[in-house]
Parts: C-alpha cells; sequence; structure tokens
C-alpha cells in the first residue's frame, strides 16, 4: 500500500480513536465487569441468596395451584414463574396473566360496536426464596407493574452497558455505533501497522514512557485481535438489533408491523383450550430437564392453558451444550417434546447466528472459566483506546513542532484522566454502595438510588482532574482510590453480613467468596503496580518540565 494511503488510514485511525476513544474505555471497562453480572455479582449483592437450597418442585407446584385460585379466571391465559437466583431475580415470583386485560360485559357495548379489552392485567405473588412464604403481592397493568420493577447492582452495571442508562433507541443506538468505530479502528490499525506482527513479542515497559504505551498498545492490539472483533461485531448487532434492524426487518418483511416480528420469532403459541381439567404436573417437567443435559439451568417457565387437557409448558433454561438460550417444552402431562433456542426455527446458519451474539459478546457459555478469560480480554479491550489515546497524546506533546498548543494538550489529558479513571473508580464503588443502601441506610429500590454514588463520583473525579494542576499525580492519586476501594470490598462484605471467609467456604457461598477474594487481590496487585509504574519517568518528567515551563511562560 502507498505511503500517502497509509498516512490517510493513519489520521483516520487517529481521529476516529481521540473522538470516540474515553466512551469506547468507558464502554469496555463496563461490559469486563458485566460480564459477572448475572448470577455471580447478583449473588453477592443479595446475601439471602447466596447459598439457597436446590429448587423444591413439589412446593412450586404447589403454590402455583393454591394461588390459581385467587385469582379470576381470565388471568389464567398465561403464568410466568421466575426462579431466584438464576439471572435477575432475588425471589421466586408467580405471574398470573391476561393477556386482553380485564373483561368487558357485552350487556354494556352499544349495538354495532365491539366489546373492547384494557390492556394485559396481572397478579404477581412474590415469595421468600427459602421459606417459600408470601411476602407481596401487587395487581394492576402489566406494563406498569414492570415499570415499577426493583433492581440492585449486577442490573445497574449492565444496564450501563447496554445503553449508558440512556434507554431505547439513543442508548443502544450509541453503543451499537461505538461498536462499528471500534471495528473501524481495527480494520485500520491492522493496515497502518503492518509489521505489527514481528513485534507482538516485544514489551519494554522499563525503557521510556512512550515506549512503553507503543509496545503495549500494539501488544494488546495483536494478542486481542480476534476478541476484539467478535467483541466489537457483537457489540454493534446488539445495539443496533432493536433500533435499526428490526424496524428494517419489519418494514421488508412484515409491513412495518415490528411486534408482529417479534412475535413470530419469539412468542410462544395458545393451545386450544377443550375444558377437560387435568393437572399441570409442573414437578415432574422441573426434575425431567436436570436429567437432558449437564450444566442445564431453568431460568423461567410459561404456562399455557393451566390446569387444562391441553396444557402447554415452556421453560427457559440456559448452560448445557448450547450458547444460545433455550427453551424446553413439556405438555401438561410432563411429557417431554423438544427443546430449540430462540432462532432454531430459521433455516440455514443465520439462526446459529443470531443465537450465539449474546453469550458471545457477554462470555455466558462454557462455566466461569470462560467468563474469567472474557474478564482478562475486555480489560484488554478497554485498554486499546486508552493506550492509543496516551501515545497520541504523548506523542504531541513531545514533536518537534505540535498541532495543537501544550494547554490543548493538558485539556485533553485531563478529559482522559477523569473520564476513565472516574468510570473506573464510580464502578467499584457500586460494591460498597449496594451494601450500603442494603443495610445501612436501607432503600426500596437500590438500583435507582445507586445513581447518586455511580455518577456523582464520576463527576466528581471529572471536575477534580479538570482543575488539577499536574495529570500525573491526579491519576495516582485516583488509582491509590480505586486501590482502596478494592481492598475495602471484603471487609465490608464481612461486617454487614457476619460472613468472614471461612463462613463463607462453610457455606458453599464459593462464587460471592471468588469476588471478595478477587477484589482484595487486585487492589494489592494496584498498588504494586503504582510502585513499579514510578520507576517508568524518562518520558513522562519531561513531558511534566514542557507543561511547566509553557504554563511559566503563559
Amino acid at each position: 500500500m502507498k505511503s500517502k494511503s497509509i498516512k490517510k488510514l493513519y489520521t483516520l485511525h487517529s481521529w476516529v480513536g481521540v473522538i470516540t476513544g474515553i466512551l469506547l474505555f468507558v464502554i469496555a471497562f463496563t461490559g469486563a465487569v458485566s460480564v459477572f453480572g448475572r448470577p455471580e455479582i447478583k449473588l453477592w449483592a443479595n446475601p439471602e441468596i447466596r447459598a439457597l437450597a436446590p429448587i423444591d418442585t413439589i412446593k412450586i407446584e404447589q403454590l402455583i395451584e393454591e394461588y390459581s385460585h385467587k385469582v379470576p379466571e381470565h388471568y389464567k391465559e398465561e403464568i410466568l414463574v421466575f426462579l431466584p437466583a438464576v439471572r435477575s431475580s432475588t425471589k421466586l415470583f408467580i405471574m398470573f396473566e391476561s393477556h386482553h386485560g380485564e373483561l368487558v360485559d357485552e350487556a354494556q357495548v352499544s349495538e354495532g360496536e365491539k366489546p373492547k379489552h384494557n390492556p394485559p392485567v396481572a397478579a404477581v405473588y412474590e415469595f421468600d426464596p427459602v421459606t417459600y412464604e408470601l411476602t407481596d403481592e401487587k395487581r394492576g397493568l402489566v406494563e406498569e407493574l414492570f415499570a415499577d420493577s426493583k433492581y440492585d447492582m449486577s442490573e445497574f452495571i449492565v444496564g450501563f452497558h447496554a445503553d449508558l442508562h440512556m434507554g431505547r433507541p439513543i442508548g443502544l443506538l450509541t453503543t451499537g455505533v461505538l461498536g462499528l468505530t471500534m471495528m473501524l479502528s481495527i480494520v485500520t490499525g491492522i493496515f497502518i501497522h503492518r509489521k505489527i506482527l514481528a513485534q507482538m513479542f516485544t514489551f519494554r515497559p522499563r525503557k521510556s514512557y512512550s515506549l512503553m504505551l507503543n509496545d503495549g498498545h500494539k501488544a494488546i492490539g495483536v494478542w486481542g485481535l480476534l476478541f476484539n472483533s467478535v467483541i466489537a461485531f457483537t457489540g454493534a448487532f446488539l445495539g443496533l438489533a432493536i433500533v435499526v434492524l428490526v424496524p428494517a426487518a419489519a418494514f421488508v418483511s412484515f409491513g412495518g408491523d415490528q411486534e408482529k416480528l417479534i412475535e413470530t420469532f419469539t412468542a410462544v403459541p395458545d393451545p386450544i383450550i377443550q375444558n377437560v381439567q387435568q393437572p399441570t404436573a409442573v414437578a415432574q417437567s422441573f426434575d425431567h430437564i436436570l436429567t437432558l443435559e449437564d450444566g442445564l439451568e431453568v431460568n423461567t417457565l410459561t404456562i399455557k392453558g393451566y390446569g387444562d387437557a391441553t396444557a402447554m409448558m415452556y421453560f427457559g433454561a440456559s448452560g448445557g451444550k448450547k450458547m444460545g438460550y433455550q427453551t424446553i417444552i413439556y405438555n401438561g402431562k410432563g411429557e417431554f417434546l423438544k427443546k430449540n433456542t430462540t432462532y432454531q426455527r430459521l433455516d440455514g446458519y443465520a439462526g446459529i447466528i443470531l443465537d450465539v451474539m449474546f453469550p458471545l459478546h457477554f462470555g455466558n457459555f462454557g462455566g466461569i472459566f470462560v467468563k474469567i478469560i472474557w474478564t482478562v480480554l475486555g480489560i484488554g479491550t478497554a485498554l486499546l483506546p486508552l493506550t492509543g489515546l496516551m501515545l497520541w497524546l504523548e506523542r504531541g506533546v513531545n514533536a518537534a513542532n505540535p498541532k495543537y498548543s501544550l494547554d490543548t494538550y493538558q485539556r485533553f489529558n485531563r478529559l482522559i484522566v477523569g473520564g476513565c479513571g472516574g468510570i473506573v473508580i464510580a464502578t467499584f464503588l457500586l460494591f460498597p454502595s449496594q451494601m450500603f443502601f442494603k443495610y445501612l441506610y436501607p432503600v426500596e429500590n437500590i438500583g435507582r438510588a445507586l445513581w447518586w454514588p455511580f455518577f456523582g463520583s464520576w463527576l466528581l473525579v471529572l471536575f477534580v482532574a479538570s482543575i488539577a494542576p499536574c495529570e500525573k499525580k491526579v491519576a495516582k492519586q485516583l488509582a491509590n482510590i480505586t486501590a482502596f476501594i478494592l481492598l475495602s470490598i471484603f471487609p465490608i462484605d464481612v461486617v454487614v453480613t457476619g460472613l468472614n471467609l471461612f463462613t463463607q467456604w462453610s457455606h458453599g457461598q464459593l462464587v460471592s467468596l471468588g469476588i471478595d477474594v478477587t477484589c482484595f487481590t487486585l487492589g494489592v496487585y494496584l498498588l504494586t503496580a503504582i510502585k513499579k509504574f514510578d520507576g517508568v519517568k524518562n518520558d513522562v518528567e519531561t513531558h511534566d518540565v514542557i507543561v511547566k515551563t509553557a504554563q511559566e511562560g503563559a
């Protein structure tokens, strides 16, 4: 490729990184943490479900039967069961739903008019996951019941990674576009670093600051090339699918009817009710699922036609041999019919590709070891734009004829330190904040309360970095604060829950124990890394002298 083309690609690569680098770090770093969002962080955040006994399937069957007599008949059109400690629930939820709303007395309908129904309504019963005692019940419109749902730090961090808490369509569109810009950076990076493979084993952290950034950026780019490409593509797809791809597909194939499109691929059909009473064998079906595959875990249950001879049960499950989410179907007698993934009904490879998008992006397959690998590689993905930004900044400051003033470079450096350092502190601050709002200052909806420490700390760090005279010192202090927060997570967990290392081990709470130990270890490692980093002074000192001289001259 000609040198002029290489130069243009380098310019494109640089500007894409400069414009989107901080946001890419934010998305990638929170994504690395979100890998453990469900169920690992969910279990840590809610000690009452850390060591639950196996699900009592007979008890669940009895509860469904008991409370089915406490709701109107049309509320039994669909029964949903959400199991605790699997994905997002901390309690057992049983919901009786009427898709057609409250029934209307036809005698009150004017002649010539069709009977109308209100929006879907439901009765939701909440049970303690240990004792199975009723703890709460609600009735009302389905959209209102779900809009008022409670959440905690696990949903908070996963939701932030998905759409920056900006909602649809703006949030998803933003993260989707960032996925596309990351793909563009990867492609242009491959072309401008043609000899990068020869340098993939070169890393000189002690020689100079610039060499450390240069070698680190190239090493992360090469060793994480496949992973970064997969994350960028799947992230772009998941972000843009609902906002762009679904409306486009609906326009082409369903006349613009998006609900019809989604129903075609995700809805479960209603059985033809025969009005022949027959007990629905919920417990028998539950127990049989465990014999189908090793590692298969039931998340939800949908029952259509409960108590009728034509009843059907649809179990939502994850794990097992397939990467995608599975639906396992039984009839009312508890006889296994079939199992399929969400998009298995599509012919060819399209269904397979769509099914693996979500688990491939979050590492939700292959168990805990895959998640660990995804998190480590995800941190590398976050460091890729960060090292690129710092390298661009370092070269600009030390250039013989800088493109911009030293003051401009310094302002941008402050933004990098505040934006990237702030999100790291805000993310880890969620751990002690979760325990604070759960035990010391209880609130009804912890997820909403977490907005204050998360965004408040991030904005505070941005402000401090913007007025600090020396960005290097601010970065070092932010690293020390991060280490302190990480070291404090284990002691805080012990103090507020009374569950120490030996107690968690003896009670089989290995997931929460693993998170505590990992955070503590990371805190120790970070303190050690800070001391080692102080030895890399050559270019940093030069940069500080230049900036200081420029400030004195001004």
